[in-house]
């Protein structure tokens, strides 16, 4: 799909379609989103939604292994917190059993893509269609890329520190990326992650 650049002001505005979370998806998460969700869904590590099968393991670029939601099969494809529901207007509208605190940051970004430089220390925003012909795209509802950016900044700062995990992971097998997955939805992710970073020699 179409990539623009994002300097400040984008145009969107969610009509709840529900088609960003149904069809043949690839929706990756970091490890913060595995926390998050495993707690909402009051599970006691995030191992569990591997096991209960909401989220399997995806092989991405170079040759780190990754969450991703598990979209169901049937009656069609859809990601397993979407919830439909046909409004007063008759119309069927999507909505997010997630929203808005516990859903992935790739979702809360969304139709803004972030594209991160870690040599370089830099990142970049793209504007991006969730799907092609998604009707939020013809908004005129005015969005800051530096409001939203505020927002999510812990996030943000959570999935860097995830990729630099990754970064320092290269050449490792698919049992150690499972291990990583394994949190403790008991103890602060903060504490985790530093060990982790510890681990895996990230200052």
């Amino acid at each position: 799909m179409k990539q623009t650049i994002i300097d400040e002001v984008f145009l969107f505005q969610c009509s709840c379609c529900g088609e960003c979370c149904s069809g043949n998806m690839d929706i990756n998460i970091n490890l913060y989103d595995l926390y998050k969700i495993a707690q909402k869904l009051g599970f006691p590590s995030t191992e569990q939604l591997f096991h209960q099968k909401f989220v399997k393991l995806a092989e991405g670029q170079n040759g780190a292994w990754i969450p991703r939601i598990n979209f169901r099969r049937k009656p069609f494809p859809f990601c397993p917190w979407l919830i439909n529901d046909l409004g007063d207007d008759s119309v069927l509208r999507g909505f997010c059993s997630l929203h808005p605190q516990d859903k992935p940051l790739v979702c809360k970004l969304a139709p803004a893509g972030r594209i991160a430089d870690l040599a370089g220390g830099s990142e970049q925003y793209v504007l991006t269609a969730p799907t092609e012909n998604c009707p939020g795209m013809e908004s005129c509802c005015e969005n800051s890329l530096s409001e939203l950016k505020k927002e999510l900044r812990h996030e943000l700062d959570f999935e860097l520190r995830f990729f630099a995990l990754l970064e320092s992971m290269s050449g490792r097998g698919r049992d150690a990326y499972e291990r990583i997955y394994g949190l403790d939805c008991a103890l602060p992710f903060e504490n985790q992650m530093r060990a982790l970073e510890t681990e895996f020699g990230i200052e």
